[in-house]
């Protein structure tokens, strides 16, 4: 047990020497109104790994499909991905800067696009391979390796569960969003269409009135026009 003890605060005191080789993983739910493109940018070290993965999820009354577009500090074209709903791409970094992803709505001309994305950028292995070194240098017995095994067995199992209640929670606020814009258009075309049989009624109503007071107003200008038909 006190190996064991001392194992795990060797692992922790390792994971705050390379707190800078944790992994970055972010989720976004963006708007990209019709003829427009969004753009970020993201800094990424040479050999790390990206990965993205994006989803049309509403795309107004037109089809959600959007352009996708990816580039390399230089401003060279890594990924070019043309009227997709969903995408997802791998690739490790051969430059070291800011790279530029685009998601390109100039294909609608009236259609607003919801567009839910992921980014996770990743040492290269680095982590892996310091921590099989020092379980290397620790490992000196069998029962020590089997508590080892156990140990990161459990962990990894935390881990897992982790990641995917945190996508299931980024799922859900996606539809969220889709959802309430989908209930604000409706509302908004609900309230135009109300205001438009409302003054349609007003001004049939008034229409009624004088033509039922030309009847009996011989003299009105109203009568004389309608006896012309």
């Amino acid at each position: 047990m006190f190996q064991i003890a001392c194992y795990i605060s060797l692992l922790l005191l390792k994971d705050l020497c390379i707190s800078n080789a944790e992994p970055y993983n972010k989720q976004l739910t963006i708007f990209v109104e019709a003829g427009r493109q969004e753009c970020f940018y993201h800094p990424i070290a040479t050999t790390e790994n990206i990965k993205i993965d994006y989803q049309v999820i509403h795309g107004g009354l037109g089809e959600t499909h959007i352009n996708f577009n990816l580039m390399d500090p230089s401003r060279l074209l890594l990924i070019n991905e043309i009227k997709q709903q969903k995408g997802r791409q791998k690739l490790v970094a051969h430059e070291t800067g800011s790279y530029k992803i685009c998601f390109d709505n100039t294909i609608s001309t009236f259609n607003q696009k919801i567009v839910s994305f992921t980014l996770e950028v990743s040492p290269a292995d680095r982590k892996e391979r310091e921590l099989r070194d020092l379980r290397r240098e620790m490992l000196t017995d069998y029962q020590f390796e089997m508590a080892y095994t156990d140990i990161d067995n459990y962990m990894g199992k935390i881990h897992v569960n982790l990641m995917r209640s945190r996508q299931t929670q980024d799922f859900i606020r996606a539809i969220e969003a889709r959802d309430r814009n989908v209930a604000e258009s409706t509302f908004a075309m609900v309230n135009n269409w109300s205001w438009t049989q409302f003054l349609s009624m007003i001004f049939v109503g008034i229409l009624q009135v004088l033509m039922v007071r030309s009847i009996f107003h011989t003299t009105g200008t109203f009568y004389k026009f309608w006896k012309n038909f």
